[in-house]
């Protein structure tokens, strides 16, 4: 028997200084997003390991697997594949095959790198075989190192020549309060980028901005909610906003008086000390720099998916 396996993935990159970071150091972060191709499927269940050993592997390179669409991506099929039965109590099957991968940008079509890895596996089923055979796929393998650094190579060296783009993207989206999405542009810039420095001023700029807003807001919900009901249960609410509002911010100091207030009022204690937690600089610092790409991921990860396609990949 014989069986030909096509199935294509789509991956994304993501985001001290450029001095201090070589490529192979430079954290960057890969989605996966899978697709399937022309011709016979692997079974899903077969592309969903595939999923979770590029995953695994990738983390090994310096690589953060996701799952939401970016322009960096990582796309693979198995080609020619070809499954023999073999001898043996209960028969087995021998399945062979090349695992081909290619790592691209998506926004101008074009592949930084690729690679072709021969599989082989035995089990009791096509399906078992396959499992068996993704296997033989590791970290460790020379080739695949040199795969995927070779395209960090590649994307590295876009970002320092394209960076202003992804300043200008987010600039355009402070300005119009999309604090989110500006969090995504500017914190999709690498580490090891020359524009990282420049990048970090700004994405602290934004946020900042977004706890500002935020801390408003949640002030005026606060007072807006204690002057309707000025009673304990009416507190409680109040105080449920007031908490949320950073230390950093100069809405904190009102929210601290709301609460005092409130707590001579009702005869309730709505303790903000212990909230108080930001003392040492250097880990509020990489509290907030983890926090911004979390907020960008975040809304990378709310936008509507849209199938792509990556026909104009020449394997």
């Amino acid at each position: 028997m014989r069986i030909k396996i096509r199935n294509l993935f789509s991956v994304l990159l993501f985001g001290i200084s450029i001095f201090n970071i070589s490529a192979t150091d430079c954290e960057l972060a890969i989605g996966i997003d899978i697709l399937t191709g022309e011709g016979d499927k692997v079974p899903v269940s077969i592309t969903r390991k595939l999923e979770a050993k590029l995953k695994m592997i990738l983390t090994h390179t310096g690589i953060v697997a996701d799952d939401y669409a970016c322009q960096f991506f990582i796309t693979g099929r198995f080609d020619e594949a070809f499954s023999t039965e073999t001898g043996g109590v209960g028969g087995r099957v021998l399945v062979k095959s090349d695992l081909q991968l290619a790592i691209c940008d998506g926004t101008n079509k074009k592949v930084f790198a690729t690679a072709t890895f021969p599989l082989k596996g035995v089990g009791a089923t096509d399906e078992q075989a396959l499992t068996k055979a993704l296997g033989s796929l590791n970290a460790k393998n020379p080739e695949f190192i040199n795969f995927v650094d070779k395209a960090k190579y590649k994307i590295i060296d876009y970002f320092n020549k394209n960076y202003p783009m992804y300043l200008q993207k987010a600039q355009t989206a402070l300005t119009q309060r999309n604090y989110d999405e500006a969090l995504y542009w500017v914190m999709e810039i690498p580490e090891c980028c020359v524009g990282y420095n420049e990048a970090h001023i700004l994405a602290t700029t934004i946020y900042n901005d977004r706890i500002e807003y935020e801390g408003k807001q949640l002030l005026a919900k606060a007072e807006g909610e204690w002057a309707t009901n000025p009673t304990a249960k009416g507190a409680q609410v109040a105080y449920s906003y007031l908490i949320q509002i950073d230390p950093a911010t100069k809405s904190y100091a009102a929210a601290k008086d709301l609460g005092a207030k409130m707590t001579k009022s009702v005869k309730a204690d709505f303790d903000f000390e212990t909230k108080e937690k930001y003392r040492d600089q250097v880990a509020l610092e990489k509290q907030r720099v983890q926090a911004a790409k979390e907020i960008g991921i975040a809304w990378a990860k709310s936008q509507p998916k849209t199938v792509v396609k990556h026909n104009w990949i020449v394997w």
